[in-house]
């Protein structure tokens, strides 16, 4: 059942300010390896060991006031793990700079086997220095920052969450549940990750390469003008939608209102709306359990072969394969 019957060590860090779900969220994924492994085996050197710890032992307030309690001061833990988490913070947060806590996280890195990051926990790791010439990945809104700040960094804020030699990252709280799962299909095998995510009633477990967020639906912020057509447009993705029709909607030529939204949203108008469709097809393929040509015509598309040619040009993969992958239910 297990590949290693050896329990292996976590390290999670504590620090004023940061999420408490970056840090119950993955632990809970490891204690279910520990229990369901000692339920199947009867031995209790299985699974892993967790330990909180912070700057100074004791209780530490949380981003959203929860109280966690750090068992061991860091100037204590100078002893080998396999896993050295940190989670995220809330924004502008800057106490993880206090009390010595950054050069205690890189000399235990060099101790650690795996460095571990929930969330914006990347921009801690990224002051202690261990990230440059990494590729990781953040929450996406705390991608911009970890680029602007730092040049040796590879930023990709797209993905869920990635691996670079011993650094692992994730994007924001739930995705740290999907890296924590990944991590015990690495140390356990794959059947004790599927397990894991049967017993906390979560996605089977969500590749790393697949999107954090729409870009299409950042962007939309960026133009204030259109905002009650782009509204229309996700109410209607499956009508016969025109650039003329848009246009109409908005009471200017087609020309003058091409060049506008394209000057807003760095799209034509069919290239969007082509764009929203297989965004909206990619959720039901991930969702729902619809016949592909039923999704082609939900999503707008005149065919299912139109369908599957855009989807695979858009991302690398076609329809099926997609749903495979990802589909929650399948």
């Amino acid at each position: 059942m297990t590949r290693s019957m050896r329990k292996k060590k976590i390290i999670a860090v504590l620090y004023p300010g940061s999420v408490s779900l970056d840090v119950a969220g993955p632990l809970e994924a490891f204690y279910y390896a520990t229990l369901i492994s000692k339920e199947e085996t009867g031995l209790d050197n299985c699974g892993y060991e967790i330990e909180l710890v912070a700057a100074k032992a004791g209780p530490v307030e949380s981003m959203s006031g929860v109280r966690l309690f750090a068992e061991r001061s860091t100037k204590t833990v100078k002893e080998p793990c396999d896993i050295l988490l940190v989670p995220g913070m809330k924004p502008n947060e800057t106490r993880y700079e206090d009390d010595g806590l950054l050069q205690w996280l890189n000399d235990q890195a060099a101790r650690s086997t795996r460095v571990v990051s929930v969330c914006s926990g990347a921009i801690v790791l990224a002051h202690a220095g261990l990230l440059d010439g990494h590729r990781v990945t953040t929450h996406w809104n705390s991608g911009k920052k970890l680029r602007e700040n730092f040049d040796n960094i590879d930023v990709d804020d797209s993905k869920i969450y990635c691996k670079s030699g011993k650094i692992y990252s994730s994007a924001g709280v739930t995705a740290g549940i999907d890296l924590a799962l990944s991590i015990i299909q690495e140390d356990f095998g794959r059947s004790l990750a599927l397990k894991i995510a049967k017993r906390m009633v979560v996605f089977l477990q969500r590749a790393g390469d697949q999107s954090q967020f729409s870009e299409l639906l950042s962007s939309q912020g960026k133009s204030k003008r259109f905002t009650d057509l782009l509204d229309w447009i996700e109410e209607n993705l499956s009508l016969n939608i025109t650039t003329s029709l848009l246009a109409d909607r908005c009471a200017m030529s087609e020309r003058n209102f091409s060049r506008s939204f394209k000057a807003d949203l760095n799209y034509s108008p069919m290239q969007y709306v082509t764009r929203r469709r297989l965004e909206w097809a990619r959720l039901l393929l991930e969702e729902d359990n619809q016949a592909l040509d039923a999704i082609a015509k939900t999503s707008g598309f005149v065919s299912t072969a139109r369908f599957s040619a855009s989807f695979k040009e858009a991302f690398h993969i076609t329809p099926i394969q997609y749903k495979k992958r990802f589909n929650a239910r399948g």
